[in-house]
């Protein structure tokens, strides 16, 4: 008897670590979709031909493309982390949860979105094992009675048990949000875009700049992450920058076939760089950013 009663114990713990999990989990998926931070797409990826464009950067794009579209699976998502601490909307955040966690389950499978699937089908998996407790409930509500179905709450609890959830979300909410806000704002949105290159020019001596890799102009992309994409001479070279105020870092994965990969300068008018490269060299390079008529992106940052 007393064994059945720590099992319980246990079991009834264990539901309640799960519950807090689903709702930490869809409110930290939620509040980066609010500041449009999830399904961010490349620049540089937007400019490669739709017949080379993988699976998944197909489905990013598509859920990247409208800010509405983000803000809706993230209220939803909230909505579920909220409802799913409290008793009385538990069993509607699960049914919510069932279909969102199916719908992104089987996008991340077939659109090959792999290093999600394993956390995607834990949740699901999860949500069934909750749901499993109102089987009796549900099919009763839904066949037996079609849709009718009185039962009298106990509305007595202990203040722990009333509260706490309110402070669980309140307090998970503003921190998270808080921090994700935080972390976007250490991005310079004034800089990030896609860029035609004019001209480069090494030790003032003009360097021969023939088709871009990525678009048929010669380009280079400043992207969120820090990441530099180099599309010159049917050739793109990848790399990092870091940017504080007007100064530029920039370092490049491979040397451009004109010998160029890293160089330490100035941002000068928003229209060109420049600094000092590897030897000492004076490096210039003179840029025109792309406008939201051509490149759609620049419209949704």
């Amino acid at each position: 008897m007393m064994k059945n009663s720590y099992l319980k114990k246990i079991l009834i713990g264990l539901k309640y670590l799960i519950i807090y999990y689903i709702s930490a989990s869809m409110i930290c998926f939620a509040i980066p979709k609010f500041l449009f931070m999830q399904f961010r797409v490349l620049h540089y990826a937007s400019y490669v031909p739709l017949v080379e464009v993988s699976k998944t950067q197909h489905m990013w794009s598509f859920f990247g493309r409208s800010y509405h579209y983000n803000l809706f699976i993230g209220i939803t998502e909230f909505l579920i982390g909220v409802f799913i601490v409290f008793r009385r909307t538990r069993l509607i955040a699960l049914l919510m949860a069932l279909g969102v966690c199916s719908n992104i389950l089987i996008l991340n499978i077939e659109f090959d979105i792999d290093f999600a699937i394993g956390h995607t089908f834990v949740d699901f998996v999860l949500i069934v094992v909750l749901l499993s407790e109102y089987y009796r409930d549900l099919y009763k509500f839904f066949i037996q009675l079609g849709g009718k179905f009185n039962h009298v709450m106990n509305t007595g609890q202990n203040i722990f048990k009333r509260y706490f959830p309110v402070f669980f979300v309140v307090v998970l909410s503003v921190s998270y949000f808080i921090f994700a806000f935080n972390l976007r704002a250490t991005v310079n949105e004034d800089v990030v875009g896609a860029y035609k290159i004019e001209r480069v020019s090494i030790n003032n001596t003009p360097v021969i700049l023939n088709n871009g890799n990525l678009g048929s102009d010669p380009m280079m992309f400043l992207e969120y992450n820090n990441q530099i994409v180099l599309s010159v001479n049917d050739t793109a070279y990848y790399g990092h920058y870091v940017l504080v105020k007007d100064s530029i870092k920039i370092r490049l994965n491979h040397p451009t076939n004109f010998q160029f990969k890293s160089m330490d300068g100035l941002i000068k008018d928003n229209n060109s760089i420049l600094g000092e490269m590897d030897e000492k060299k004076l490096f210039q390079m003179d840029y025109t950013r792309i406008d939201g008529k051509k490149n759609y992106l620049n419209d949704l940052y």
